[in-house]
């Protein structure tokens, strides 16, 4: 961003672990972005997170952070407010990053793409592993063909056991195929040029049943002849949070992609084995730095709101393969 354009007031709205230990430190660490105001669930965080962060101004709802003078909103609330916050920030004529997954349902989903676009304001999904320095390497080890025709991807994500948030336990959320799962779905389409054809899942606990996911596998077909193997979950103490993508010429495959002090990639082919290390990225430092270039004009790097609408088409087809035990075309 230019030395000589502003930086860009932010509202956040949602002041819980991710705001408060990433996006609040990304926003106040930029020289290209400036924390102006925060709404959170009662007056009294609000306060607190503001002096923390010396936020000038705190707000009680949506609408009124929306009315006040910031440019961009950033909303990590419960799942099921989404809709809702989006909506009345698209209508203020603020831009919007919006924590995964845009929304539980497609109705919704698409309706605050609608709405960002009616008001010409930029709407961004926070998939920020996208922006991992390891993946963006993958991503292009694919795209120049190094593996042949893909055969297999198998990718694991695993989340701490106890997340704070209640509304997690609460099926109406979306559950562990909401909360996680939709990452791994936005990263295997992403990463492999490929789309998802059909999927069947099944849950821990099972869905059929009433409570919340914990854990979920899901096996799909990726375009006419890769097949995709994902698993999510938050009831596993130890687990590798790796991925492995298998191809007609060679293979790739990575460290711990989590909690780990170095990623490792491991690229195998005829030619032989090379080994290349990577510190772990600051990712939400770049999510914030690429949403603020983007809101002054540069082109944009991040996950669009159509790629927020299409994670969750990938979570319903999953959903109904859980409860009706077949394979789902998507």
């Amino acid at each position: 961003m230019p030395q000589n354009q502003t930086a860009v007031r932010w509202g956040v709205i949602g002041l819980g672990g991710v705001v408060d230990q990433q996006i609040a430190p990304a926003i106040v660490n930029s020289a290209h972005s400036k924390l102006a105001a925060c709404v959170g669930s009662t007056p009294g965080k609000s306060r607190a997170f503001a002096q923390k962060f010396d936020v000038p101004k705190c707000y009680g709802s949506i609408e009124e952070l929306a009315a006040a003078d910031v440019e961009a909103i950033f909303i990590a609330t419960p799942n099921a407010d989404h809709h809702r916050m989006v909506v009345a920030a698209a209508r203020a004529g603020k831009h919007v990053l919006c924590e995964k997954p845009l929304a539980l349902n497609l109705e919704h989903g698409r309706e605050m793409v609608d709405a960002c676009r009616a008001a010409g304001v930029i709407l961004r999904t926070a998939f920020q592993i996208r922006l991992e320095e390891i993946l963006l390497r993958v991503r292009k080890i694919v795209a120049a063909g190094t593996l042949g025709d893909l055969r297999a991807v198998l990718f694991e994500r695993i989340a701490p056991l106890r997340q704070h948030g209640a509304w997690r336990d609460d099926p109406r959320q979306g559950g562990v195929v909401f909360d996680v799962a939709v990452h791994l779905f936005d990263q295997v389409e992403w990463l492999t040029g490929l789309r998802v054809r059909e999927m069947s899942a099944c849950s821990h606990p099972d869905r059929r049943e009433g409570a919340a996911d914990s854990t979920i596998a899901a096996l799909g077909t990726l375009g006419a002849d890769c097949h995709m193997v994902v698993r999510a979950s938050r009831e596993i103490p130890f687990a590798g949070n790796d991925l492995r993508i298998q191809g007609t010429k060679g293979m790739v495959t990575t460290s711990a992609l989590r909690w780990a002090t170095e990623h490792v990639l491991r690229i195998q082919t005829t030619a032989g084995e090379t080994v290349e290390r990577f510190a772990p990225t600051p990712i939400y430092e770049r999510q914030i730095a690429a949403f603020a270039r983007e809101v002054r004009g540069e082109p944009g790097v991040l996950a669009s709101g159509a790629d927020g609408v299409r994670a969750i088409e990938l979570a319903s087809a999953a959903l109904e393969s859980i409860g009706s035990r077949r394979m789902v075309a998507v």
